[in-house]
């Protein structure tokens, strides 16, 4: 079986995290990566078997033939596949991803990256508030010099390992992100964040998918857009400055207010158990179609 996700050029720890857990989770059942996406469909229909796990990819790029093992992933972009025999969902990302498919809610968990605390355990804390962008948004720059002017510590989300993320995530005694696996990682550690939107074209799906999967409201703190300066004209370096300014306003704002939105310890708990349980059946049937296969 082979694991199949998103891979961005730039990197994207949520994305990439996929390669370091799911080994760790299904050992001797990973053999091998495939990319999610259209240039990549009739490679992937070759497979046995696929798994998808982390990230927002139950979509119509999604091969027929192979048989697919879904693992927490949700629905967000493009169509919803449709769902026949040859799908084995043992959970999803949220209900709104459950309720796209068509099939039980009880299959709605929350995201598997909440697993990561069966590895890596709480760090000390050395950042007293963090800030981590989209990997989009961080492309410009500008968030990591308006972090540095408020002396709050950055995060860049397109880091190669994303471990280096992680780390840095769980070091930290306060996260205010608008990447959505910032959020889902500091509520697994129990780290107060709160969420942010600088994107006009925000996928607010996924993250009302994730927060109804642990009770919580999406109500993101809306900061000003500023313009990528690689795409941009004189004039709208020039009002990324005045842009820039306003940015640090907003976040002193927020830093100051220390609100946050965290889960209740208790559903993190049930989940991860959950999961965990459903992943031993996932190791089974796995092995099983193996053995069919010989």
């Amino acid at each position: 079986m082979k694991l199949c996700y998103y891979h961005d050029n730039e990197g994207n720890f949520g994305d990439d995290l996929n390669a370091w857990l799911w080994p760790k989770l299904l050992p001797g059942i990973i053999q091998g990566t495939a990319k999610h996406g259209d240039e990549y469909y009739e490679e992937n229909n070759r497979e046995a078997a696929l798994l998808y796990g982390i990230g927002t990819i139950l979509d119509q790029r999604i091969p027929p033939l192979p048989m697919k093992f879904i693992a927490g992933s949700g629905v967000g972009y493009f169509s919803p596949p449709t769902i026949d025999e040859k799908y084995n969902i043992y959970f999803v990302r949220g209900p709104q991803t459950a309720k796209k498919l068509g099939i039980d809610p009880a299959k709605a968990l929350t995201d598997p990256a909440i697993l990561l605390r069966e590895f890596i355990p709480e760090a000390e804390k050395i950042h007293e508030v963090s800030l981590i962008m989209h990997c989009d948004t961080a492309k410009s720059g500008y968030w990591k010099n308006i972090a540095h002017d408020l002396g709050i510590h950055h995060i860049d989300p397109r880091a190669k390992d994303p471990l280096i993320v992680i780390n840095d995530l769980i070091a930290s005694k306060y996260v205010i992100t608008e990447s959505l696996h910032g959020a889902i990682i500091a509520d697994a550690y129990g780290i107060p964040w709160r969420p942010i939107n600088t994107m006009p074209h925000i996928n607010q799906f996924k993250w009302h998918d994730w927060c109804q999967s642990i009770n919580v409201v999406y109500e993101p703190a809306n900061l000003v857009s500023i313009f990528d300066d690689r795409r941009s004209t004189t004039t709208k370096t020039l009002l990324n400055k005045g842009k820039s300014f306003l940015a640090r306003q907003q976040l002193k704002k927020l830093i100051k207010e220390g609100k946050s939105f965290n889960s209740n310890p208790a559903i993190i708990r049930s989940h991860a158990s959950q999961m965990l349980e459903r992943l031993a059946q996932l190791t089974i049937d796995a092995n099983n179609l193996q053995d069919r296969l010989k």
